[in-house]
C-alpha cells in the first residue's frame, strides 16, 4: 500500500460486477484507497438471433475481409452462437481482425486468432478511425473491402459512418443488449460469479443501497455511457465533492448532457487510466512559470 499517495484514505465507486472488478480493487488498494462496488448494467443476447447467427455463419465462411470488435462482449457474443449453433468459432486465416484495445485483443488470442489492427494512442472507435490505416487503402481489384462487425444496441454510430465514408461493405448486427442488472438468466452474456474477497476496506453494495452510500464515496468511475445513465436514475444529484471520472470521451459525453461535467476522462480506458486519471485531478495546479 501506498500511504503517500494522494488516494490514500479516499473511497472511489465501481460500477461493476464485483468479481469482473478485481483488478481494478487490487489497484486501487495498491495506492491506499478503497472501493466500493455496485454492478447497476448487465448484457445480454439478442431475443431474436437471427441476424446475428447469419452473420457467424458468413465469418466462418470466411465471406468476410475483417472482423472488428469493438468490446470483450463482442467477442463473447460470437462465441456463444457459435457454439448453440454446433459450430467452432474458428477465424479463418484470410479474415483479418480489427480490435478497439488490449482486453478485446486478449479476448480474440484466448480464440486462437491473431490480433491485425488495434489503435495505439486512443483506444476508442475514433481511435480505430484514425489510426486505421487500411481504411484509406484502395481494395484490391477495385473491390470493396468487407467487414463484420457486431456491436452493442446502444453502441454510436463512429464506426458506421466511418466505413461509410471509407466505401466499405460493412455488415454491422447486434451482438448484445445492455440491460440494468441482472441480466434474463437465459440470455446473459456471462454466468453469475461468486463476490471475491475484497481487500479490507473495500465492500459490495447493492443497487437500493447506493443512493444513501454515495456521500460517503469519493469518487465514482462511469464505464460507459450506460453506467451514467442507471448512476443518474438512482443519483440525480450527486454532491459537488463526488469525482465524477469518465473512461472515454463518449462517456465524458453522456455526463455532460446530463448537465455534470466530468472531473476527469481517462487517457486509455483501463483500470490504470481511470485511477491515474482521478488521481492527477487532485494534484495541486502547477504555478505557470515566471
Amino acid at each position: 500500500m501506498n500511504a503517500d499517495s494522494v488516494l490514500a484514505g479516499r473511497t472511489a465507486l465501481l460500477l461493476r460486477d464485483p468479481a469482473r472488478a478485481a483488478e481494478t480493487v487490487a489497484r486501487l488498494a495498491a495506492r491506499g484507497a478503497s472501493a466500493a462496488v455496485c454492478r447497476l448494467i448487465d448484457f445480454e443476447l439478442p431475443a431474436d438471433t437471427g441476424v446475428l447467427d447469419a452473420g457467424v455463419r458468413r465469418l466462418l465462411d470466411g465471406e468476410f475481409d475483417w472482423l472488428v470488435l469493438t468490446s470483450v462482449n463482442t467477442a463473447r457474443a460470437l462465441e456463444l452462437r457459435a457454439r448453440a449453433l454446433g459450430l467452432e468459432l474458428r477465424i479463418p486465416r484470410n479474415t483479418r481482425v480489427a480490435v478497439v484495445g488490449e482486453a478485446t485483443a486478449r479476448a480474440v488470442k484466448a480464440l486462437g486468432a491473431s490480433v491485425d489492427f488495434m489503435p495505439e494512442h486512443d483506444h476508442s472507435a475514433r481511435g480505430m478511425l484514425a489510426e486505421w490505416e487500411e481504411l484509406s487503402s484502395p481494395p484490391p481489384a477495385g473491390k470493396a473491402h468487407t467487414a463484420f462487425m457486431p456491436q452493442a444496441d446502444i453502441a454510436s454510430p463512429t464506426l458506421r459512418d466511418g466505413f461509410t465514408a471509407s466505401g466499405w461493405d460493412a455488415h454491422i448486427v447486434i451482438a448484445y443488449r445492455t440491460v440494468p442488472a441482472p441480466a434474463d438468466p437465459e440470455l446473459a452474456l456471462q454466468p453469475p460469479l461468486p463476490d471475491p474477497d475484497l481487500p479490507h476496506g473495500s465492500h459490495t453494495l447493492a443497487r437500493d443501497q447506493l443512493p444513501a452510500a454515495v456521500d460517503r464515496l469519493d469518487a465514482v468511475f462511469f464505464t460507459s455511457p450506460s453506467t451514467v445513465d442507471q448512476f443518474l436514475s438512482l443519483v440525480p444529484a450527486p454532491g459537488a465533492n463526488l469525482a465524477l471520472v469518465a473512461i472515454g470521451d463518449s462517456t465524458a459525453a453522456r455526463l455532460r448532457a446530463h448537465g455534470l461535467e466530468p472531473t476527469a476522462t481517462a487517457g486509455f480506458p483501463t483500470p490504470e487510466g481511470l485511477i491515474n486519471a482521478w488521481e492527477q485531478s487532485l494534484q495541486p495546479a502547477q504555478e505557470p512559470p515566471t
